[in-house]
């Protein structure tokens, strides 16, 4: 809590979420802290994900910012992020075949399989 307002890792997330980029770094340097699952949300907006990286920010287990945005999506896993079936499985449930064809160029996990139902 911060002056009766909580201040933990969901105030940097909705910031992000919302593309709050200068109340995010206003948050950070202030000491709030990161939340686990915050680049998860960094989907829509790359100077925010650019700055969270190279703020601090930790990666979640798989790229679940896709939300059709390849350019985040390339621009993530050119930079560390790392992925796995989910990955590919978010944009199969999606549709979204231009990331699909460039995660299988890509050698994702699970983009082998597409046929199967992932």
């Amino acid at each position: 809590m911060k002056n009766g307002c909580p201040w933990d890792g969901w105030t940097c997330e909705e910031a992000a979420e919302n593309g709050h980029l200068e109340i995010l770094k206003w948050a950070r340097e202030n000491g709030c802290p990161w939340n686990e699952g915050h680049v998860s949300v960094l989907r829509m907006d790359l100077e925010i994900l650019k700055w969270a990286r190279e703020n601090g920010c930790p990666w979640v287990g798989h790229v679940k910012l896709l939300n059709g945005h390849l350019e985040i999506l390339k621009w993530a896993h050119e930079n560390g992020c790392p992925w796995n079936e989910r990955t590919y499985h978010f944009a199969w449930i999606n549709d979204r075949r231009e990331m699909m064809q460039w995660l299988r160029d890509n050698g994702c996990p699970g983009s082998h399989n597409d046929d199967e139902g992932h």
